[in-house]
């Protein structure tokens, strides 16, 4: 679904004047709802607006894609966002923690510095971790939540780092899958999928 200007324009309005909004949101399982939120930013990613604001419905920081909002009306008074809210950086937490059917737990060797630039932040959180006696390394904590394991293993490969899969195991069978095809096609061997 493409944004509607006049939503996009009323919304942005909104924002810029601090005033509440009712609208009229679809979830991404059809369901339709009543909302008021405080509109704290409007934010283009990936080729979709998102509102960032707090919902009355919840009373939870919450961020909405435009591409959903059926109805925008403006509402009386104002109020006042939060010391430096950053839409942008709540919008691509939000993303990389949302609720998905796996929940990934990887160590990787090397510094927060060294990893972070290496993952897009709507899908990974990256934490440092305390080093085990044995470590002679750094490692971090990359945590990933995921419909499908089956894009991971590349995107692993693609570190160029020591890795120990925490969990899925079921993720250790995609890795080697992956090794496999790679095996096979450096050695010129055509392999079925």
């Amino acid at each position: 679904m493409a944004v509607e200007t006049p939503v996009l324009l009323r919304l942005a309005e909104a924002t810029r004047e601090h005033r509440p909004v009712a609208i009229g949101y679809t979830d991404r399982n059809g369901r339709s709802s009543q909302r008021t939120v405080h509109p704290y930013g409007l934010v283009d990613h990936s080729g979709r607006w998102y509102l960032t604001g707090m919902d009355s419905n919840s009373d939870e920081l919450r961020q909405f894609r435009l591409d959903r909002i059926t109805a925008v009306s403006t509402q009386p008074g104002t109020f006042a966002p939060p010391a430096g809210f950053e839409p942008a950086a709540h919008l691509l937490s939000a993303m990389a923690n949302a609720p998905y059917r796996h929940e990934v737990s990887i160590r990787v060797m090397g510094t927060l510095t060294q990893v972070r630039p290496l993952l897009p932040a709507t899908i990974a959180t990256v934490h440092e971790i305390d080093s085990q006696p044995a470590d002679t390394e750094p490692w971090v904590r990359i945590r990933i939540r995921a419909e499908q394991l089956d894009w991971i293993p590349a995107l692993l490969a693609g570190l160029n780092r020591p890795f120990i899969i925490e969990h899925p195991d079921t993720l250790n069978d995609e890795v080697r899958a992956l090794a496999c095809r790679l095996t096979a096609a450096a050695d010129g061997r055509y392999q079925n999928p």
